[in-house]
Order: C-alpha cells, then sequence, then structure tokens
C-alpha cells in the first residue's frame, strides 16, 4: 500500500509541475557572424523548438560579450530591407522558429571583446515565465559554415 501512495505523490507532483521554457525548449545550431573588430554590431543565429504543452514566448537575451542584444526580424519594403526590433517571439506547442540571415535575428549591439571564428559565446535567452536559457553559440565565418573538424550534433536545454 505504501508503495502506491509514493507512486500517486510522484505522479501527482509531476502533473502539478508546470511546464517551463526551461525544460520544453530545445535550441540547436546557435551561431554569431563573424564581424571586423570595428564593427559595433554583430548577428546571432539559431533555431529554437518548443516540444512542450504550452506556450511560451521568447522576450530578450543577455550575453555578457555585448553591452545589449535585442530581437529584430528583417522585412522587405518597398524592395528596400529594414530591420526592426521585436518585443517578444510566440512559440505555440511543436512550433519550431529559425532565427536567420534573413528573417530574426538577434543584433548584438557593442561587444565587449574582439571575437573571432571559433570563439564560444554564452548567451542567455529569456522567456516570458521568467526562465532564462543558457545557450552556447559559436562565432562563425559570414557564410554561417562550422569549422572544421566540428562535428553537427545539436544541444538540448
Amino acid at each position: 500500500m505504501k508503495k502506491w501512495s509514493a507512486l500517486f505523490l510522484v505522479g501527482a507532483t509531476l502533473l502539478a509541475t508546470p511546464a517551463t521554457a526551461e525544460n520544453s525548449i530545445h535550441v540547436t545550431d546557435a551561431w554569431i557572424r563573424a564581424a571586423p573588430p570595428v564593427a559595433q554590431m554583430q548577428a546571432g543565429y539559431l533555431t529554437i523548438q518548443n516540444h512542450g504543452k504550452s506556450e511560451q514566448s521568447l522576450i530578450g537575451a543577455t550575453c555578457a560579450s555585448f553591452a545589449k542584444v535585442e530581437i529584430h526580424e528583417t522585412v522587405q519594403h518597398d524592395g528596400q530591407s529594414h530591420m526592426l526590433p521585436k518585443a517578444s517571439i510566440p512559440l505555440p506547442p511543436g512550433a519550431k522558429v529559425s532565427f536567420t540571415p534573413t528573417g530574426l535575428h538577434l543584433m548584438l549591439i557593442n561587444p565587449q571583446t574582439t571575437l573571432k571564428p571559433m570563439d564560444k559565446v554564452a548567451i542567455t535567452l529569456k522567456f516570458a515565465d521568467g526562465t532564462e536559457l543558457p545557450v552556447t553559440a559559436e562565432v562563425r565565418a559570414a557564410t554561417g559554415e562550422k569549422s572544421k573538424g566540428e562535428a553537427g550534433g545539436h544541444s538540448h536545454h
């Protein structure tokens, strides 16, 4: 009888635990475009998947290697590309959102250090539920190709 009571309590606890971005969001292929040392802005890219059962919303990011991080989207208007800031990115259950050079991206403002290809940079993604999710991004050449010898795997967060 005690065994069943213990199992019931564990099951009830699991059911009562809300899904958070930390345990339902997976980030893959996070990278930062390399730029000349004088550049005051760089861009970061990644793919975010919501494997949870509730909607999550990315509301920002921080990075010690940059003074400020903003979420931007590149849009076309009258044949011109424009970058528009985004307050949040909704991630419905099952959603996969890609941050790419021609769409959504992290605008990394005022680098605090010079970054070169193959450097690893810690970025913290912030979600509306208060969750902060650490991600490691590799600095890559403008093409976005992975460094020679790097495995093509991904990380789960």
